[in-house]
């Protein structure tokens, strides 16, 4: 079995694969079970419920001596952007046009210049030079608005254009995106990996509590590949690039593992 995962991102994944389709509420004992699946100790997982519970990202209540919690609207969204949907899929026909996003900065509000350039990242644009970002996708109106609730929309440029050269269009996605050989690594790593997974399953090496830690384990590796990932189209990214595979994997992986893992989870879920 792989690491154990981060205790925080354990309880995102729990809610969205199990507890939000049984009503968004979990018991502590439970919560506690099925951390032990992945190898979370209880002190681990009874520490990490409640600093989710002082964010406010989790909330409470007790009856008798048990303790329920469920996501407040704070967590809702931090799972929602979490990346447990998978990354927008790239458009099948790319029209040749980028988003080019300049932004100036005062050095006096130069603290806006970090939030600026991490909510870029998080929506899969691209650093080309400084103060220059870009993206293959047009701008979202979600990333509109989220610049204005920053403060920033006031010191960015947006334009939507070709590029005309002087260098091969490769040249620019390896500038803008130095992130994509040890992407491709970690999806090859995690093809060669996820195979395994698969083979055990196929050949009855796997009870139902392993299904049900190697299912979740499996998506939270994916997921944080992804968050890396441009998810540029393909027109820009070499034949062999490997996410359509791992994607596929990952997708196999989840339908044949759901059945044992929610025969599992079933078996410990406390219920009133």
């Amino acid at each position: 079995m792989s690491a154990p995962p981060n205790p925080r991102s354990g309880v995102f994944a729990l809610f969205a694969q199990y507890v939000m389709p049984r009503g968004g509420e979990i018991w502590l004992g439970t919560m506690i079970r099925a951390m032990a699946a992945w190898g979370i100790s209880e002190a681990a997982a009874r520490s990490n419920a409640l600093r989710m519970k002082n964010e406010r990202i989790l909330q409470s209540r007790r009856q008798g001596r048990r303790m329920a919690y469920w996501l407040t609207d704070k967590g809702l969204n931090l799972l929602n952007m979490g990346g447990f949907r998978f990354s927008i899929p790239p458009d099948e026909v790319w029209d040749g046009r980028w988003t080019v996003l300049v932004y100036s900065v005062p050095e006096k509000e130069r603290g806006y210049r970090d939030k600026l350039r991490h909510t870029l990242y998080l929506w899969k644009f691209g650093n080309l030079a400084q103060g220059t970002w870009l993206s293959t996708r047009p701008l979202l109106p979600d990333l509109e608005r989220e610049l204005r609730e920053l403060g920033v929309w006031k010191y960015v440029d947006i334009f939507r254009s070709e590029y005309v050269g002087p260098d091969d269009l490769s040249a620019v996605v390896a500038k803008a995106f130095p992130q994509l050989p040890t992407l491709a690594e970690h999806y090859r790593n995690y093809i060669v990996n996820s195979e395994t997974l698969l083979h055990r399953y196929q050949t009855g090496q796997l009870d139902d509590e392993a299904c049900f830690a190697s299912r979740l384990q499996n998506l939270l590796t994916f997921v944080r590949m992804t968050g890396d990932d441009p998810v540029l189209p393909p027109a820009l990214l070499s034949e062999d690039w490997p996410r359509p595979q791992a994607q596929q994997l990952c997708g196999e992986l989840q339908r044949v593992l759901i059945e044992p893992a929610e025969r599992f989870f079933d078996s410990i879920y406390e219920t009133e």
